[in-house]
């Protein structure tokens, strides 16, 4: 019922706030989420907008909670990213629905309707005190590095000219060019 996208900030957020005293960067909350860096760096946007978190950038910068947890709920985290929607009306369009819905739909809207409250009902506090060890699906005692230097790009050598010629380099030092026998 909930999309990627609003559990990815479901994780994000408890990693924040399972780790209080200082700013994670993007790369770090990216591991320990197992969300893509990219993403990450994307949701983490979309929850500084709506207050959640703050970023800082820069040495010694990163992410960390701008909202208490004890009284952030799940449902104020996913509503930033993908609300639930109830089902109001029927999605077939069809006249017999019109004034109820059918029952498969009728169904599903509980369902939502459960998840929504039970959502509401629990904070990202409630989570992590609820949990053995880490609140996330991770073994205990694991810790996540990861490094600030960049990886080394391989350097590739360029065709000299990718129209079937082929530099020469003689002697002098000279380059000329020579059609190659295609």
């Amino acid at each position: 019922m909930l999309s990627n996208t609003a559990e990815y900030a479901l994780r994000i957020m408890i990693v924040l706030a399972e780790d209080p005293e200082g700013p994670q960067t993007s790369e770090q909350i990216a591991a320990a989420t197992k969300v893509s860096g990219d993403y990450a760096v994307k949701i983490l946007q979309w929850l500084g907008r709506a207050g959640l978190v703050r970023g800082r950038r820069g040495r010694g910068g990163g992410f960390c909670l701008r909202c208490d947890p004890t009284s952030t709920t799940l449902l104020d985290i996913v509503n930033v990213i993908d609300p639930l929607e109830r089902i109001t009306t029927c999605p077939l369009g069809r006249d017999a629905h019109r004034n109820k819905l059918c029952p498969l739909h009728s169904r599903l809207d509980e369902i939502i309707g459960i998840l929504t409250d039970s959502l509401a009902d629990m904070t990202i506090q409630d989570v992590i005190d609820g949990a053995e060890g880490p609140a996330l699906c991770r073994s205990p005692g694991v810790t996540v590095r990861v490094s600030a230097r960049r990886p080394s790009k391989k350097r590739t050598k360029k065709r000299a000219n990718s129209r079937g010629r082929k530099k020469k380099t003689t002697a002098s030092g000279a380059t000329r060019r020579r059609k190659t026998g295609r």
